[in-house]
């Protein structure tokens, strides 16, 4: 459906006065891995990314006049897609005009997603400019073979080169993007890629068992009988391997999927995981607005979000208003998958139940059968908790 612009009604609603979360998605690539679900579109000119830039702006308006940007915004994330894909200096323009939005100077939080074979000197250069102090690079692997087969646009040599490149730039945050579960990945092919990344010396790393998602290339491909992934078995070996590695490095499984250096938690991705609020723009984003509490997702056709934004409307999709039912289960949802879990007191506080009030039959058999375990006033997940979370999670709602 197509939403028309902000009645007077919305624009006259309570302002938000606490900064939230902006994320900007970039919905264009220099090739589509094979793997790859998101909303993203290969080789497109430069006149698609200057109407795209146009297209945000004009997005961002709608917001600006419903007052949720009054408040700033104490975290940025641009992911994509590649955002180092579009050429140098509409990237430049792009992230500062986003920066402009962020409250807390050098203590903001302002990450770009990089992908190696689209990083040059001169970028790197122009994200600093524009106050960018967290980079997230996605390597996947630095087995050649493996980047051919999962569709990558860049080689291992291409990797090393563009983290070098950062750090000389002056970057001293960053994240390093792995796959594992790849096909006859064996256990010492696994633990090789984990000493590599290790000696890059990241400040924050994101592991992902691949999955063929329908629609990729991958699932033609396994459709076909061409291609598999390793077994659950195998993943599961893996994951533990990279838990025991990476802790033992002194790094903190802070997530299911990501472990971090003290103190170099990615702060934007916490404030999602936490419940708190986030606006999303551009192709495909996705956001969580307040009062009323609004989820929503805006349409992934770029041409569909082009036009929309173009003659003057919201370009979303789909929304939601989410009742506290829903909100405490989703929180119940995402908490689980932080170490931290969740708060009895601050639950009580937020919602003016009790925890075992509100779930106390599936807490107490998650409890029992050791996937969830009780930590002073908290309910935290065990890695057995996180090994198995797509399987058990789905009982709090």
């Amino acid at each position: 459906m197509s939403v028309q612009k902000a009645s007077p009604a919305e624009q006259a609603r309570p302002k938000h006065v606490r900064p939230m979360g902006l994320y900007i998605h970039i919905p264009f690539c220099m090739s589509r891995c094979y793997y790859c679900d998101f909303v993203s579109t290969a080789g497109l000119s430069r006149s698609w990314q200057t109407r795209y830039r146009d297209a945000l702006r004009k997005e961002l308006a709608f917001y600006i006049s419903g007052g949720y940007t009054d408040a700033g915004f104490d975290t940025l994330y641009i992911g994509g897609g590649t955002p180092t894909y579009l050429d140098g200096d509409l990237l430049e323009g792009i992230v500062t005009d986003f920066a402009a939005l962020l409250r807390g100077g050098d203590d903001a939080e302002f990450t770009v997603e990089a992908n190696p074979g689209t990083l040059t000197v001169q970028k790197l250069a122009a994200l600093r400019r524009a106050g960018c102090n967290r980079l997230s690079i996605g390597a996947q692997s630095f087995d050649d073979r493996y980047l051919v087969w999962l569709g990558r646009s860049h080689d291992a040599a291409a990797f090393r080169q563009a983290w070098e490149w950062a750090r000389e730039a002056g970057f001293t945050n960053m994240n390093l993007d792995l796959l594992y579960g790849l096909p006859d990945q064996f256990m010492a092919h696994w633990e090789r890629t984990l000493r590599e990344a290790l000696a890059y010396q990241p400040e924050h790393i994101s592991l992902y068992q691949l999955n063929i998602e329908p629609g990729t290339r991958l699932a033609q491909l396994a459709d076909a009988g061409q291609t598999c992934v390793a077994d659950e078995e195998n993943c599961r070996g893996q994951y533990l391997l990279a838990h025991r590695m990476l802790t033992d490095a002194g790094y903190d499984h802070y997530e299911i999927s990501n472990y971090a250096k003290a103190g170099r938690e990615s702060r934007h991705n916490l404030q999602c995981w936490r419940n708190g609020f986030y606006l999303g723009l551009g192709a495909g984003a996705a956001g969580y607005l307040p009062e009323p509490r609004l989820r929503y997702g805006n349409t992934g056709d770029l041409e569909r979000y082009l036009a929309d934004t173009e003659k003057g409307s919201k370009p979303v999709a789909e929304q939601e208003r989410i009742d506290a039912r829903l909100a405490m289960a989703e929180e119940m949802m995402l908490a689980f998958r932080l170490r931290e879990g969740v708060d009895a007191g601050g639950f009580h506080a937020r919602w003016g139940m009790e925890l075992e009030e509100a779930f106390g039959d599936a807490l107490q058999k998650h409890l029992a059968a050791g996937l969830l375990e009780k930590a002073r006033e908290s309910l935290q997940p065990t890695l057995e908790g996180w090994l198995t979370y797509n399987v058990w999670i789905p009982e709090y709602l």
